[in-house]
């Protein structure tokens, strides 16, 4: 009886004294000394690669020193991995009765959690890649509407001038040259919109507050901002940022009917906060929209960065919607 209870405390504390989520190594090293058993060994089964892995996750073949042995930690259906030991453990009944099968449900679990952090990691890399390749798409389209076809419709228009001023004496001639003009003119400047849109050089050239400071002066409806940007940001997230501050802007403008907007965004603390209100007619949601633009496909920009976004919008309300970024700390704090 004494034995039994002597190893049901040993189990307890196998389980008590392994943190919850620790590491493969974390796992071996508590279960090594527990048992006694200063050769033991922890292996996974790897169900993609269809191999063992040691703790380190290097690819090894369970086996056992002199004196030891392996057991086999699953299910018939499915590998879970084995744990080589001191041979003297398969004489105690408890050891294969109890201990092994707590094993097989606490490995499992380690394992799926292991990958689920693994696909997750792997998703918001493959994001970021996207968005990083966006972004260069976006800024190189800006450079060829800006050095190509903005540059050839401003030589038209000054030719177009020229014109003008040699058709004086016929009225009729005179009248048809100002109304190209005016279309030409207005497609410039729906053009440089339009290229300002795509990525605007000042977000790269001068930085985040200099770029939101421009939009905000441009903007449809007063925005009053309020801008704590002691220093630049990396690129991606200073665009991630200036695009959620674009979006919030139109869909003010745009679905809200918004006659006014109140911009915050400050660096601090480890996290770049960026809070955009309105006093719109609310109603907006970020899980309605299905397609990748608008407030939806902001989601997948800021949790590519590792951010959070959260929109809260009661109709008749108004729309507050707030993204925060996690910043590296500064150096020497």
């Amino acid at each position: 009886m004494s034995e039994v209870v002597s190893w049901l405390d040993t189990i307890g504390r196998v389980f008590e004294g392994i943190p919850d989520l620790a590491t493969p190594d974390q796992v071996e090293s508590a279960l090594s000394e527990i048992l006694d058993d200063p050769g033991l060994t922890l292996y996974w089964w790897d169900w993609e690669l269809e191999r063992y892995v040691d703790v380190r996750g290097v690819t090894a073949e369970p086996a056992a020193g002199a004196g030891g042995a392996v057991t086999w930690v699953g299910y018939e259906t499915r590998k879970i991995g084995a744990l080589a030991h001191d041979a003297r453990l398969l004489d105690v009944p408890e050891f294969t009765a109890t201990l092994i099968p707590l094993m097989r449900i606490a490995m499992e679990r380690d394992r799926l959690h292991r990958d689920l952090v693994s696909k997750l990691d792997q998703l918001r890399a493959s994001r970021l890649r996207i968005l990083e390749t966006a972004d260069g798409e976006r800024r190189r389209l800006e450079r060829n509407l800006h050095d190509g076809a903005q540059q050839r419709l401003t030589a038209a228009l000054l030719g177009l001038r020229t014109l003008e001023g040699r058709l004086s004496e016929d009225p009729e001639l005179v009248a048809m040259a100002r109304g190209a003009l005016e279309e030409l003119e207005g497609a410039i400047d729906e053009l440089r919109e339009l290229a300002r849109g795509l990525h605007p050089p000042l977000l790269a050239q001068r930085g985040l507050e200099a770029a939101l400071r421009a939009g905000a002066a441009r903007a449809a409806i007063p925005v009053e901002v309020d801008l704590r940007l002691p220093r630049r940001l990396p690129e991606a997230l200073e665009a991630a940022a200036y695009y959620v501050c674009s979006e919030a802007c139109t869909n003010a403008v745009k679905h809200a009917r918004a006659s006014g907007l109140w911009l915050t965004v400050a660096d601090e603390e480890n996290a770049l906060t960026v809070v955009v209100r309105d006093d719109g007619i609310g109603g907006a949601c970020i899980e309605c929209q299905e397609e990748a633009s608008g407030l939806g496909g902001l989601v997948d920009r800021v949790e590519a960065l590792g951010g959070t976004l959260a929109i809260v919008s009661p109709d008749g309300g108004g729309t507050t919607l707030t993204a925060v970024f996690p910043l590296e700390p500064e150096p020497g704090l």
